[in-house]
Order: structure tokens, then sequence, then C-alpha cells
């Protein structure tokens, strides 16, 4: 069961929030493992078992770590328990994604949820640890923090002293359900009517020899596929803050305008804003710490440019992609970090996700030698400017990818914004309809198609 289909939108979502409604409050976070051991096992039941491991072991360290705050040496051993225990939880399951082992173990491991509870379990113990946060004795609420289920298809990776208040007295209002609806509608299109739509151009283009694809094809191929991965992860973003907040839990913004980004430094931390904030956090600072220089510098960077690539999936690929990022980050940050601030931001855009789209196609791709020779097609290598297969492209998806550049570049969320601030707000009035409006399409949409797209997140 994903958050983007018919069993979770008219079965799963209601019956939960109706229950969770008429919870007490000081049982709510009760009723969420109950949620989250239902979302997961839905699948395997055989996942529930890390999920309580990595539940129990968060608690139970956290507690042994904070409990020693006095004796570093215990203390950086209880961690490394720690650190050991999710590291080959994430092992496992990026060995089952990758098919190297399959069966009950890698139904017990699913990639979309070991990867979000562990990180958020080691985030929980690392804090501790720093002494920026006190552990938990309330078994309940760090359960719930840790199996938190609208982020365990992909984020945002919560931070405990962030959200434990709402987690131990979650306000459920008129206003957070009427949000949390259409924001989770709005991931819901973004979902299975934008994305869906725009990989089916990317899966058209995948079937052909890249030895007969022109170079604006190609192109055409690198914006569709750069679009499906933006509306991929929005909607995951979008549909797991409107389901919290339907439940009376702010998350923080999690996709903040990646492709309004000026450098590829931004872009990244704007792409996926907790997760990179994570890796800087606890990969980045602690390597740069070590010495200020230029090749510290470059070895922060490229490790974890590396590292986050592989939270999206494991493979050559997605490894290549990561040294890819990693190195124009460096370029950046060692040598043209002025001269791009005194570009014009609209030369600095299109800059920034011209080189990011370059890159896009390691990133989407299963096959090193595929998105190879995917790469030099772009550059003219097969010596066609346009095809045959450049005007059916315009044809059938220019109407997509244009909708997919207004929403991208914020005009669209602009203009939302100005009706809202107007004299006459008709806002109100056409959120409910608007509302109506999304359901019946994405319900077409789901009952018509299969949303499943090997490589990245389904």
């Amino acid at each position: 069961m994903t958050m983007s289909s018919i069993t979770f939108l008219y079965f799963f979502l209601p019956l939960f929030v109706g229950v969770y409604a008429i919870t007490p409050k000081k049982h709510r976070a009760k009723t969420l493992i109950l949620g989250e051991c239902a979302f997961v096992g839905w699948g395997s039941l055989l996942a529930l078992i890390p999920l309580f491991v990595s539940s129990l072991g968060t608690y139970l360290l956290g507690m042994m770590i904070d409990n020693r705050r006095n004796d570093k040496p215990r203390q950086k051993k209880f961690l490394a328990m720690m650190i050991c225990t999710e590291l080959a939880f994430i092992i496992v399951s990026a060995l089952g994604a990758g098919g190297i082992i399959s069966g009950g173990v890698a139904k017990a491991f699913p990639p979309l949820g070991v990867f979000v509870y562990a990180l958020g379990s080691l985030s929980y113990c690392f804090d501790i640890y720093k002494g920026e946060l006190r552990c938990d004795n309330r078994f309940s609420l760090v359960a719930a923090f840790v199996g938190f289920f609208p982020c365990l298809t992909a984020g945002p990776l919560m931070r405990y002293g962030a959200v434990s208040g709402q987690f131990e007295a979650p306000k459920m209002t008129p206003d957070k359900m009427s949000r949390g609806i259409s924001l989770y509608l709005k991931g819901l299109a973004e979902k299975c009517v934008i994305s869906a739509t725009v990989s089916g151009m990317w899966r058209q283009l995948i079937k052909l020899d890249m030895g007969g694809v022109s170079a604006v094809t190609a192109w055409l191929g690198l914006v569709a596929a750069g679009m499906y991965v933006y509306f991929e992860f929005a909607s995951i973003s979008h549909m797991a803050r409107g389901i919290a907040l339907m439940l009376g839990i702010e998350l923080p913004v999690n996709f903040d305008h990646p492709y309004k980004a000026r450098t590829v430094t931004e872009l990244v931390k704007r792409f996926n804003v907790s997760v990179s904030a994570w890796f800087i956090d606890y990969i980045f600072k602690p390597i740069y710490g070590k010495g200020e220089s230029r090749a510290f510098t470059a070895l922060a960077a490229v490790s974890t440019g590396i590292l986050l690539s592989l939270w999206y999936g494991p493979g050559l690929s997605r490894l290549v992609f990561g040294v890819y990022a990693g190195a124009l980050c460096i370029i950046e940050m060692t040598l043209l970090d002025r001269p791009i601030k005194r570009l014009p931001r609209i030369i600095s855009v299109v800059l920034t996700m011209t080189l990011m789209h370059i890159g896009v196609v390691f990133f989407i791709s299963n096959d090193t030698g595929y998105a190879l020779s995917y790469f030099l097609a772009i550059f003219g290598r097969n010596g066609m400017l346009i095809d045959n297969l450049t005007l059916y492209f315009f044809e059938n998806y220019a109407l997509i990818l244009g909708v997919c550049i207004f929403i991208t570049t914020g005009i669209a969320e602009l203009i939302y914004n100005k009706l809202g601030s107007s004299k006459v707000n008709f806002l109100p009035f056409i959120r409910p309809v608007w509302q109506l409006g999304l359901l019946v399409l994405c319900t077409a949409f789901l009952s018509g198609q299969a949303l499943s797209f090997p490589g990245i997140v389904n």
C-alpha cells in the first residue's frame, strides 16, 4: 500500500483519521503506532520486525547514551551499537533493492521505509550524544516518531526535538484538516497525473536505440526526466505533510522549489530539504570540521554527494550522479562562488538547471552504459539536430511540459498568492470545488494506470 493508491485514499486514510480523531489526545501516539503497523505490515508482516527492533533500540540506547553523559567512552560504545544496527538495516535493504538478496529477508527490509526510520533513529541518538536533546522515557512517543507512516515513503526526515511536543499532544483543527486535505490532493495530483504523464514520455524514449536519436529529442527527454524526478519527490513531500496536518502535526517544508535555485549547492539543499540537512549536519559538517582546507571541503562534498545519491537507491549510475553533483558543488564553493553571484538571476538559474539536467539521466537510469550513450546523444554524437520523434514529442507532450514549467518556476504559486491577498478573496469558495475536481481527476488516473517506475520511488 502506498499513499497514492485507491486502497489508501478511500479506505485506510479516512478510517484511520476517523479513529485517530475520536482517540483522546494522550493516547494518539499509540494510535499512530497501530497505523504504522497497518501501513508497513500491509506489504509484508515481516517488515514489522526491523521497525520494532529499530524503535526499541532507539528508545533503549537513547536512554543509555543520555544516562552516560559524564562517561564519554561508554557513550561512544552505545552510539556505535546504534550506528551499526541501523547501518546493517540500510545495507540489507539496499541489497534487497538491488536484487542481490530476495525472499523473506528482502520483504522484511523494504527500502521505502527502512532508510527513513533508520536515519530518524540515528538523528535521535546523535542529538542526545551531542547534548542537544534529552531522551524521552515514553516508548510510545519514540516509537510513533521513528515509524511515523506519512514520512516512511521518502521523508521528510524529522528531528525529535522539533516535533516531540506535537506527538505528545497533537491538535486537530478545522484549519489544519482543510490545509492537510488540500496539500494531500495536490501531492496526489502531482504523483498520478503530472509525474505519471511525463514519465510516459521518458518510457517511450528509453525503448529506442540511442544511436538514432537526435540532439533535440534527447534534450526533450532530459526535460521530461527532470520534471518526472521533480514531481515524483514533490508529490511525496506534499502528501506526507498533508496527511500529517490532518493528524494535527506540522511537518517542515521538504521541497522548496529547487528548480528556482541559482547554484547546484542551493538546488541540492532545496530538493529534499530535510534529507539534505541530515547529510549536511551529520556527514558534511563533521568531515569539514576536521580541517577547513580545500582538501577537506572536497572530501566532505564528495562524501556527502555520494551518500546522498545512494539514499535515493543503490546502483553505479546513482553513484556516478553523486560524484557529478559533488564535483559541481566543490567547483562552486572553491572557485565560482563570487562569479555566480554576479550573474543575472535568470542566467544563473538556467545554467544550474542545464548542469543538473545533464546529470539527471544517471540519476534516473539503472543502466550506466545506457546513461553514457544518452549523455553523448544530447551533445550531437549522432549528427542529427531534430528528427520525426522531436515533432511527435512536441505534439503530444508540449502541453504537459508547459504545465510543468509553469509550476516549477513558481509562476503558479505567485498567481495563487496574489489571488489570496486580493481585496476580494475567492479562494475559500474556489478551494472546495478545486479539491473535488482534483479528487475526481486523481481517482480516474489511479483507476486507469499503474504508477510504478523502476529505479525511483514508487
